[in-house]
């Protein structure tokens, strides 16, 4: 068993490591950038098309649907054979929420928000604490060479498949 976890442990451990490479050209992963001045674009809109959802929530009749990196559907399911989108909170760079009480929490790249919810159809921001979470230095379940990431462009969103010119980043 301990064999096991200890073969287990250096698997993941191997897996993650990042290499430099000296200049690759080829195909690979590059990271898709959202600009660090459009984070604090926090609000109601009206309702949006729904494209690659996450975290869902229900509170009484309104269904909360993660729009991943762009913010949050608010969908009144009063009615389960006609539910309507009432409002889209707009949350730049978010991966996920929770709810707790009249409050929003939602992750905003690296910081953490607290929103109130308490009139659904005008969100405030209540709170912002900077830099909690870590920033996306490599693409999660990929084995190969990489753009590495320039933070100077923003806050790393996703990684497309690309043709890479002289990168120096791998993992193996």
């Amino acid at each position: 068993m301990r064999t096991l976890l200890f073969f287990m442990v250096c698997v993941v451990l191997l897996a993650s490591c990042k290499q430099k490479l000296n200049g690759y050209s080829g195909m690979g992963k590059k990271p898709v950038y959202l600009p660090l001045d459009s984070l604090t674009d926090i609000r109601n809109t009206s309702p949006q098309p729904i494209g690659k959802t996450g975290t869902i929530f229900l509170r009484d009749s309104l269904l909360f649907l993660l729009e991943e990196y762009k913010g949050i559907h608010v969908i009144n399911v009063n009615d389960s054979s006609n539910p309507r989108p009432i409002t889209f909170i707009k949350i730049p760079a978010v991966s996920d929420f929770t709810l707790g009480g009249d409050k929003l929490y939602a992750d905003n790249g690296p910081n953490l928000l607290s929103i109130s919810i308490a009139d659904i159809f005008n969100v405030v921001l209540i709170s912002k604490n900077n830099q909690v979470f870590k920033p996306v230095l490599f693409p999660s379940l990929f084995i190969g060479p990489f753009e590495c990431v320039d933070e100077t462009k923003g806050i790393v969103i996703g990684w497309e498949d690309a043709y890479l010119e002289n990168v120096s980043c791998s993992r193996q």
